[in-house]
């Protein structure tokens, strides 16, 4: 894939055979003023997506009044991980969510340094997974001095994120709950009535087709990672009280669209205090995104450490078991009309979306 940019967002990327449920792309995007083509904004935006990256180009597309078009996009096994560390490598470059200042002349060199990026975290995530594929054996054992040290560095790094997703969480909420019974509040919401799923029910299959689920079993290693004496949500009381609280205003709002039949209509005005909410979410949202990668990578280099141990003391515990699960694709495959019987029906919903940028800003 060359570097010319194109207003086609995105080109699918031949599968590489290898099958990981995070694998995606990390998409590099640059603005572009229809009435001025050829005006460099300085900016870039590094995202990553999992699903139709058509779809998700348009959903960006959607309030901002410049073209975005696609520069390039690197494949990986780990996008978030990856577009994690460039946002925290080039935080003192990030003008807002997502959103890098980068001359066009120096795209190619910040895609080089992603592909680079993608190589040594797959290589770290190898050592990760392999830990990951023993079953426990029940050792503990004292954490040496450098254990120690990344356990402080977790508990200094969780003191400031746990906070940040509390303070996103109330921003969110807050913003979401503002909407009322209308379509959004422009620029800053988007409200989308979803129509109801079908969903498989594994439960229900194991229940009335125990002998066909029998035949769709894999092993699997599942894990539970924990960390020890690390800052809790509730050790933050006043924003931990500040998120419940918008959580029951929000939940208060859909409810009385989806429960009590209150059409949509119309919008509600963007005010003073929404757009202080909208700038509490945008600072929110980029910290976590930093904080949570840097706990990624702590994490990763932790688990590497306890090798077949199940535990460090005081530091964390790593408990692996095999389990059998059901391959529902499998099961879907071989017992169609079973498949169908399994199915539950979930209700629609308000699907809200908060915009990851300001675009009544734009001038």
């Amino acid at each position: 894939m060359g570097n010319n940019i194109t207003k086609e967002p995105f080109q699918q990327v031949e599968n590489s055979g290898i099958r990981n449920l995070n694998g995606g792309h990390v998409y590099f995007l640059v603005m572009q003023d229809p009435r001025s083509p050829q005006h460099d904004f300085g900016l870039v935006k590094i995202g990553i997506t999992r699903g139709d990256v058509l779809q998700r180009a348009a959903m960006l597309q959607t309030g901002n009044p410049y073209d975005l078009l696609r520069y390039d996009s690197v494949e990986t096994l780990w996008p978030r991980e990856v577009e994690h560390f460039l946002h925290r490598t080039h935080a003192a470059q990030m003008q807002k969510p997502e959103w890098l200042q980068c001359a066009r002349d120096q795209l190619p060199a910040l895609i080089d340094e992603a592909r680079e990026v993608v190589r040594r975290i797959e290589a770290r995530k190898a050592a990760e997974l392999s830990c990951r594929g023993r079953s426990s054996n029940g050792r503990s054992r004292r954490a040496s001095l450098r254990e120690f040290n990344l356990h402080r560095d977790v508990r200094k790094v969780m003191k400031e994120l746990v906070p940040q997703k509390l303070r996103l969480k109330t921003a969110q909420e807050s913003l979401k709950a503002a909407t009322g019974a209308t379509y959004g509040i422009p620029g800053v919401v988007r409200v989308e009535p979803l129509s109801p799923l079908r969903r498989f029910n594994e439960k229900i299959a194991a229940t009335e087709f125990s002998d066909l689920v029998s035949r769709c079993l894999v092993e699997k290693i599942t894990g539970s990672f924990r960390w020890r004496k690390v800052p809790r949500p509730i050790d933050f009381p006043t924003e931990y009280r500040a998120a419940k609280v918008a959580a029951t205003a929000a939940e208060v709002a859909e409810n009385s669209v989806t429960h009590q039949g209150i059409p949509l209509a119309g919008q509600t005005a963007r005010t003073g205090e929404i757009e202080a909410w909208h700038e509490d979410y945008l600072n929110a949202i980029k910290n976590v995104h930093r904080l949570e990668g840097d706990l990624a990578d702590l994490r990763t280099e932790i688990v590497v450490f306890l090798g077949d141990c199940d535990a460090l003391d005081g530091v964390c515990s790593f408990v692996r078991r095999p389990i059998f699960k059901l391959d529902s694709s499998e099961f879907q495959r071989r017992f169609p009309t079973e498949y169908s019987q399994c199915e539950i029906i979930l209700p629609g919903r308000l699907g809200k979306y908060v915009y990851p940028v300001r675009p009544y800003l734009a001038g």
